[in-house]
């Protein structure tokens, strides 16, 4: 006599066209799932004959990456890293595709969405995306999280480093060191950028210092082009504040090769953290933007939508550290006379 074939929740959630967990939460009467779909995958178990174990069902992430940040960001492989850790850590099986920008313009699925056919519980997108991008993938998947993207228009979960305080903590810490005329450097239009910048006049208003619009120079840009043009009209800042360490080393290497020495001349803060900050010459003063942190939270935000124990989007900012070395010139009193001995030739 042949042996009847155990029916699993998988079986139910491929015949309703639905994922596994939405199939485990309405069989388990957890939040997250519609009064009229719960009762039609209740039917459907009881028609199919299934039974009831105490199995725990995986849940299946897609991590969506957006190309170009892994040439932007020499951090990307702690993010990727820390994201698979995080999940393998919950049990979660993970997909890991990357998204061009011509994808991203075209609203174009990425192809784990479009046509594998596999079915996926939650989606985590890392880099630059655009909302609109976003809520094309949540037509798909319902559950997402954004990381350092987007401009939090979307009703999903947002988890940012804290480009806000890290604006304003940069811009206290130079003025603490006796700078008045400070630049920023940063990448137009972004929302990080928009961060920063409220965060660095907010901490100059307190200061009763402004920031010149002259001083505000665009990553994206001939950023060697916007810098010589402040050479030759002698009108340099004492320091500048960067959206990220490669940023900041770019300026490095175009300030020396303009003969403006760092920091004697001009101080440079950086943020990230990346190995690069701390072999340059000058070693980059900078942030830590506490990765391992920024993974965990995101992972565990997406879950906790998926399982259905908040059904409201978060947007959660991961607070920095600064990292003090050698690319900050103290302007202040005796100080600052030693350290232009010190920087002296």
């Amino acid at each position: 006599m042949k042996k009847e074939q155990k029916v699993t929740i998988h079986m139910i959630a491929e015949q309703l066209n639905v994922s596994a967990i939405t199939v485990s939460r309405a069989l388990a009467n957890q939040p997250g799932v519609s009064d009229e779909l719960r009762q039609k995958i209740i039917s459907t178990a009881k028609e199919l004959g299934y039974k009831r174990c105490r199995q725990n069902v995986k849940a299946s992430i897609l991590f969506l990456i957006r190309r170009r940040y892994v040439a932007d960001h020499s951090n990307f492989s702690q993010l990727v890293e820390g994201i698979e850790a995080n999940a393998a850590r919950r049990g979660s099986d993970l997909t890991i595709e990357f998204v061009d920008s011509e994808m991203q313009q075209n609203l174009t699925l990425p192809q784990n969405l479009d046509r594998s056919g596999k079915r996926f519980d939650g989606v985590i997108l890392l880099g630059k995306f655009e909302d609109k991008y976003a809520a094309r993938i949540q037509q798909v998947v319902p559950s997402l999280v954004m990381i350092n993207g987007g401009y939090d228009t979307v009703k999903c979960s947002y988890v940012y480093y804290n480009f806000s305080r890290i604006g304003y903590m940069a811009a206290q810490y130079l003025v603490r060191k006796g700078h008045t005329t400070i630049g920023f450097v940063g990448a137009e239009p972004s929302y990080s950028h928009e961060l920063r910048y409220f965060g660095i006049t907010r901490a100059l208003a307190e200061h009763r210092l402004e920031l010149n619009k002259r001083f505000l120079l665009n990553s994206r840009g001939d950023l060697e082009a916007q810098v010589k043009q402040l050479i030759r009209e002698k009108v340099l800042p004492t320091a500048f504040i960067c959206q990220s360490d490669r940023t900041a080393l770019r300026l490095v290497k175009i300030l020396h090769e303009n003969d403006i020495h760092v920091p004697k001349d001009v101080s440079i803060i950086g943020s990230g953290n990346t190995e690069m900050s701390s072999i340059s010459i000058p070693a980059l003063t900078t942030f830590e933007t506490n990765i391992p942190v920024v993974c965990e939270i995101a992972v565990n935000t997406l879950l906790e939508q998926i399982n259905g124990s908040i059904e409201v989007g978060r947007t959660i900012f991961v607070d920095a550290e600064l990292v003090e070395r050698e690319s900050v010139r103290n302007l202040n009193g005796k100080e600052a006379e030693q350290d232009g001995l010190e920087t002296t030739d």
